[in-house]
């Protein structure tokens, strides 16, 4: 179980709503935020977020799947979604996305160094994982500031099966433990 709410940074992570679901459309809508996930379909359409957000867990229930909305601290307006896949078998356990007006400002950083946290401290996993896309470079610097290394790079299915590069990172508990402790 996780918390309700977590402040890190210039953001806040808390449970979806359904009243959340006309600013995910808005902001999954942008093909370059679905273009970089694997699991953002595109075109987002009305009615695809009501699905999604409906058929989250709630953070304070026992899950393997623990998904939150970013939020600015300064304005609560959601800006984006992070999430843990916390099942031990998960390959790429850590999945975030920011919306393209909010790029470049720190908030995926502040996102994912959270719960990085939450899996350590609350889920007690021993390691995560990360994947980006190699033209994604961006989110390969998120990943550094927080703490975590690149293991590898792989050609792997993206999207509509089409073969891309992916740059494969990593963390466990004791670098965790000294990243959070330099």
């Amino acid at each position: 179980m996780l918390p309700v709410r977590v402040s890190c940074g210039s953001i806040v992570l808390r449970p979806f709503t359904l009243a959340d679901a006309p600013r995910v459309t808005e902001l999954c809508a942008d093909a370059a935020i679905a273009e970089m996930t694997g699991a953002i379909p595109h075109p987002y359409t009305h009615g695809m977020a009501e699905e999604w957000i409906a058929a989250l867990p709630h953070p304070t229930t026992l899950a393997t799947d623990y998904d939150y909305a970013v939020v600015r601290r300064e304005d609560d307006v959601l800006i984006g979604a992070v999430g843990l896949d916390a099942r031990p078998e998960a390959t790429d356990n850590l999945g975030y996305w920011i919306g393209r007006p909010y790029w470049g400002r720190g908030h995926a950083t502040d996102a994912a160094t959270a719960m990085i946290a939450l899996g350590f401290s609350c889920l007690d996993l021993i390691e995560m994982h990360a994947s980006h896309l190699e033209r994604n470079p961006a989110s390969g610097r998120v990943m550094a500031k927080c703490g975590m290394r690149e293991m590898r790079r792989e050609v792997r299915a993206h999207r509509a099966g089409e073969p891309e590069r992916f740059c494969l990172w990593s963390i466990d508990r004791d670098e965790w433990r000294a990243w959070i402790e330099r």
